[in-house]
């Protein structure tokens, strides 16, 4: 039998709060095989977005405490993974792609320079390289003049033509996806 890709142990999440720690995710345990889809499905509130953002360690510490569980990827636990470890898997080997895609770009910096920052920190990528990939991801995921659209900031591609099956916010979220395949 092999082992999950994914696997989430006993997981138990809190908020400090002064002297308290509320409790906000206990002990959830779910297992990702390889080829598999999972859905996390609840009420608002019920702690979904807590547990993915545990599983990369977005969240910052404190406010947060780990009370107990482990999250293995591979075998390895990335719960008490160095940061130099997690900046490896982040973004590089398990992505996130989040909710709201306008607020997950940075308003004041253009496609280029946020998608380098990616891959220079995740795949050690120097400019040339890394710019030929961003216009690759971006022509891949059906954003047109790609090497043009590099220079929008994210505001601007949901103003600019884009093709029919983008939304209102669906060119930002594509391009989240670009860069993280």
């Amino acid at each position: 039998m092999t082992s999950p890709l994914l696997a989430i142990e006993n997981l138990s999440v809190g908020f400090r709060q002064q002297q308290n720690v509320r409790p906000v995710v206990n002990a959830i345990s779910l297992q990702v095989n390889a080829g598999e889809t999972l859905a996390l499905v609840g009420e608002s509130g019920s702690g979904k977005s807590v547990t993915a953002l545990s599983i990369l360690r977005l969240l910052p510490t404190p406010p947060v405490v780990y009370l107990s569980g482990d999250i293995r990827f591979h075998g390895e636990s990335l719960l008490h993974a160095s940061e130099q470890t997690l900046r490896g898997v982040r973004g590089n080997r398990i992505a996130m792609i989040f909710q709201e895609p306008m607020v997950s770009l940075n308003p004041l910096h253009t496609l280029e320079k946020q998608l380098y920052e990616v891959l220079s920190l995740h795949r050690g990528m120097r400019r040339e390289a890394a710019r030929a990939e961003m216009i690759s991801c971006l022509d891949r995921v059906g954003i047109r003049k790609a090497s043009e659209r590099l220079r929008d900031y994210p505001h601007q591609l949901s103003r600019r033509r884009t093709p029919a099956r983008h939304d209102r916010y669906g060119a930002v979220n594509t391009t989240g996806i670009a860069y993280r395949r």
